[in-house]
């Protein structure tokens, strides 16, 4: 039956997806994600505006890259792998404030155990792998000094997110980053002239304090659960740790290579290691905009699911989504081939950007949108194995990546400059799609033998 065109109205279209929950939450996470990190993505454009491409830049952004690494091997892998652990427990009628109290203590103080032995190690490293003289690794060195309370607030945040995306309140994990974003750009505005970039610094961090102040108050508010600290190591926290360690040493592996990017565009010459970050922060807004509120929704969604109906409703669901997303990521990809450097234009070039830098600039940019819809893929499929909490894999796959990101930056860094260093990333997510999505199929084809 056709439904005339005239009756087709908000209302229903609404209906309609209300009727489907996971289309419905990705719809309306994504929404919020996408208004919780547009903020966030005004930070690097005013710091391009604010102080241009300089030595000073790259020095603070080669901190921050450390800083991201540290955190990256932990808040992402806590954020999701505790969810399934949520839903278990509340199944089972325990204490969730308990196991979060218990997995805050227990991050809490391997961290502080690693930004302590970072401290020892960073200035003799980053002499022997830079290319950086000796005063600008001094500065470095005080940057990452006044940035290191990230890596433990962070973590915090991402935990308190994951426990609300486990009770599916999406919605405050989702906006919160535009809030953190605000105070950043309002400290940098504020002290830029007399704090220079260490102004950046001390805004990320009083960000951070800011978004985590909010998350713990809107648990407080909406009582899904009390926080307790606990120093207690039982089984339920144990067995946590063992599936979370697989997938932490895969994210260590994976969070190198943008810390390996950005050394081998150390050797190139001044200013590249800001114009590939420059480059990844565009490429980072896409990606964020895909993935942001979709991979929370099927994590949550499909982890209830295989464990109702098995895997080969699961198979079904992960074609489904491998089929919509791939069409839209490739949509996005020739929009933005087409339209690169009136958008590098648009983004970078006012305040004291190098003019000369933005044709680089969106080079480099086109370079990593080539791996755009391999890397959106296969980020699906490693949402299924962590749905199938096979971590061991996704940890196999990011050393494999890791080496085939260092073997690739080095091939075609000598011909193509900076943008090879990029085009090695688009290289290695085609690899990692290949790989993820022929592993999760045989992984099911051996479960359904077992059945």
């Amino acid at each position: 039956m056709k439904i005339p065109i005239k009756s087709i109205s908000f209302d229903y279209l609404w209906q309609q997806v209300s009727s489907r929950p996971l289309v419905r939450d990705t719809i309306t996470t994504t929404l919020f994600s996408t208004v919780g990190k547009a903020a966030g993505f005004l930070v690097p454009f005013f710091i391009a505006a604010w102080f241009g491409v300089t030595t000073e830049t790259d020095a603070f952004f080669f901190a921050y890259g450390i800083i991201l690494f540290l955190y990256g091997i932990f808040g992402p892998v806590l954020e999701r792998i505790i969810v399934p652990y949520i839903n278990e427990i509340r199944t089972k009628q325990e204490d969730v404030g308990v196991f979060i109290g218990r997995v805050m203590t227990a991050s809490g103080v391997g961290l502080l155990c690693l930004t302590l032995f970072f401290f020892l190690i960073t200035k003799p490293l980053f002499s022997l792998t830079t290319s950086f003289d000796p005063s600008t690794v001094d500065f470095i060195f005080v940057l990452f000094l006044e940035t290191s309370p990230l890596i433990l607030l962070l973590t915090w945040t991402s935990i308190m997110a994951g426990a609300l995306n486990a009770y599916k309140k999406f919605a405050f994990p989702a906006l919160s980053p535009a809030l953190r974003a605000l105070v950043v750009l309002s400290i940098v505005f504020i002290f830029k002239t007399t704090w220079g970039v260490h102004a950046i610094a001390f805004g990320y961090v009083a960000g951070e304090i800011v978004r985590l102040a909010i998350l713990g108050g809107i648990i407080r508010w909406l009582k899904p659960f009390t926080l307790r600290i606990s120093l207690r190591f039982d089984s339920k926290l144990r067995s946590f740790l063992k599936i979370a360690s697989y997938q932490t040493i895969g994210m260590t592996a994976v969070g190198l290579n943008p810390i390996v990017d950005k050394t081998m565009a150390s050797w190139l010459g001044k200013g590249d290691v800001s114009v590939l970050h420059y480059a990844d922060r565009l490429y980072a807004i896409p990606v964020t905009f895909m993935t942001t509120g979709l991979m929370v929704t099927l994590l949550s969604h499909w982890s209830s699911m295989y464990y109702t109906w098995g895997s080969h409703r699961l198979r079904e669901e992960v074609k489904k989504a491998v089929k919509v997303t791939g069409t839209l990521a490739l949509l996005i990809t020739v929009f933005l081939l087409f339209f690169h450097q009136p958008l590098v234009n648009l983004a970078f070039g006012k305040g004291v950007f190098d003019q000369t830098r933005l044709p680089e600039v969106g080079w480099v940019w086109v370079c990593y949108l080539c791996g755009f819809l391999p890397y959106i893929v296969g980020r699906i499929y490693v949402q299924a194995h962590l749905v199938l909490k096979n971590t061991r894999v996704l940890m196999i796959s990011a050393f494999c990546l890791n080496g085939l990101n260092i073997l690739f930056n080095y091939l075609l860094m000598k011909p193509l400059g900076i943008a090879g260093i990029a085009l090695a990333t688009t290289f290695t997510s085609i690899f990692s799609l290949s790989f993820l999505s022929y592993v999760f199929y045989k992984k099911l084809e051996q479960e359904r033998f077992k059945l």
